[in-house]
């Protein structure tokens, strides 16, 4: 009976833990995103100002467009080193 109450009682600090570091993780996702949100028309405006400098297009629409294929291709390069670099190695598996 004693050690199925131990049992219990560490299961529980084990869900303490668990919950901590995913409120955690929950809080930090979150601000990412607020901060995300907040940086977005700053990066999509500076781009902007790139791409017109570089083609100089006159129409607003082509120049919107141009400038979310801009920043797509950034992110994916971006994306793709991420994944290149952070990757666990085959020993972890």
């Amino acid at each position: 009976m004693e050690k199925k109450l131990k049992k219990f009682f560490r299961v529980g600090v084990r869900f303490k833990r668990e919950f901590r570091r995913q409120l955690r993780m929950l809080i930090t996702i979150t601000l990412g995103f607020t901060i995300a949100f907040t940086w977005r028309q700053t990066i999509f405006d500076l781009s902007q100002s790139f791409v017109n400098f570089i083609f100089h297009l006159e129409s607003l629409s082509a120049l919107s467009i141009a400038t979310s294929i801009f920043i797509t291709i950034i992110s994916i390069v971006l994306i793709y080193l991420a994944s290149y670099y952070l990757k666990n190695s085959y020993e972890n598996y």
